[in-house]
């Protein structure tokens, strides 16, 4: 093709598709060459046409009105006729989207229903929990631990130094100047202990003193038990900085089980109460199981007792009311006989008392 020629080209092609274009455009004046509704013939039942009923006009969409009130104003709870809304209508938009979900089933909620999750969930019937072998302690393993440290031999205070509850409890309860506040000896195992007799070996990490690891097993059970969101493994600081005594978790606790209901142990009222709601829990069925199947002594300030030693002239605290055998100094738990009535009698009446 010469150049000369390509603009005739052009517009030839132009030309064309407007014409094209133009045939397909169906003027706006233009009569429909549908049948029309009104044009229809009314018939009966034989297929005859019925005069004078040649036009019919179909009626108007017409929405429902209100419901009617009472003289106050007020709606009625039950209506006579069930209407639908107009934000109850199903519209195109809704029509669209259940079109779309049948195409795409997977897209549904229907994964998250009661029936779907109820047929999930009995696939399995029965769960296990994984627990962790601990060692069995004896009261009278824990009252060796119940004084300060013997430095001298090589034993090891609290790691939390000051901040060690055997202090605050003496200072809560005798003043800030109290000779019987006391950093805690750290408590061993008895596996520990004995490596520690025999070869004076202690664990590479300093550790808590008795009264507070049961102080922070009994905050981390009882937090665990409120907040359903609880994470075991999650760190809680309990310094104001980190490092590798500053922090306690789910997962660390509980450190060892103790013996209930015998000789040489604990009563049941002294333990830490793990309910069976709590194993509905995300933290009953991971690091903290062993709650479940383990007896821990829980922390209360009312069984601890300061007393002074006699054979080293320093404090040191005594389990009150919380073993299966009776306290020696309080016999059977009997307790002193009441007043005469004579005395109760002389101290009610001032005027018998002699001055």
């Amino acid at each position: 093709m010469q150049p000369a020629t390509a603009p005739a080209y052009k517009s030839r092609r132009a030309d064309a598709a407007a014409a094209a274009s133009a045939s397909a455009m169906t003027p706006i004046n233009k009569r429909s060459t549908k049948p029309s509704f009104t044009n229809q013939k009314r018939t009966d039942r034989s297929g005859k046409v019925v005069p004078g009923a040649a036009r019919l006009v179909r009626p108007p969409h017409l929405m429902a009105p209100p419901p009617p009130r009472d003289s106050s104003g007020q709606l009625a709870v039950l209506q006579k006729e069930g209407t639908l809304d107009v934000d109850e209508v199903y519209g195109e938009q809704e029509k669209a989207l259940s079109d779309f979900i049948r195409l795409h089933p997977m897209l549904s909620l229907e994964s998250m229903s009661h029936r779907s999750l109820q047929l999930m969930g009995d696939l399995l019937d029965d769960a296990s929990i994984p627990t962790k072998e601990l060692e069995v302690v004896r009261k009278s393993h824990d009252d060796l631990f119940l004084r300060p440290p013997d430095v001298n031999i090589g034993e090891r205070a609290c790691c939390l130094g000051e901040r060690c509850i055997c202090v605050w409890m003496a200072r809560w309860r005798y003043g800030e100047d109290t000779d019987m506040a006391f950093v805690g000896t750290e408590f061993l195992l008895p596996s520990q202990h004995a490596a520690y007799m025999a070869s004076g070996a202690l664990p590479p990490t300093p550790g808590k003193c008795l009264v507070c690891s049961r102080y922070y097993t009994t905050f981390l059970y009882r937090t665990a038990r409120s907040d359903p969101t609880f994470k075991p493994s999650d760190k809680i600081p309990l310094q104001a900085y980190s490092n590798s005594l500053g922090v306690a978790s789910g997962d660390s606790v509980p450190t060892h089980a103790s013996v209930a209901c015998d000789s040489d142990g604990y009563r049941q009222e002294a333990l830490l109460f793990v309910d069976e709601e709590w194993t509905n829990t995300s933290a009953a069925r991971g690091g903290m199981s062993t709650f479940l199947w383990r007896p821990c002594v829980k922390f209360c300030a009312n069984h601890y007792t300061y007393v002074c030693d006699p054979a080293t002239s320093l404090p040191r605290i005594v389990q009150r009311n919380v073993g299966v055998t009776p306290d020696s100094e309080i016999g059977r738990n009997f307790r002193q006989p009441a007043p005469s009535t004579t005395a109760k009698t002389e101290l009610a009446n001032p005027q018998a008392i002699p001055c």
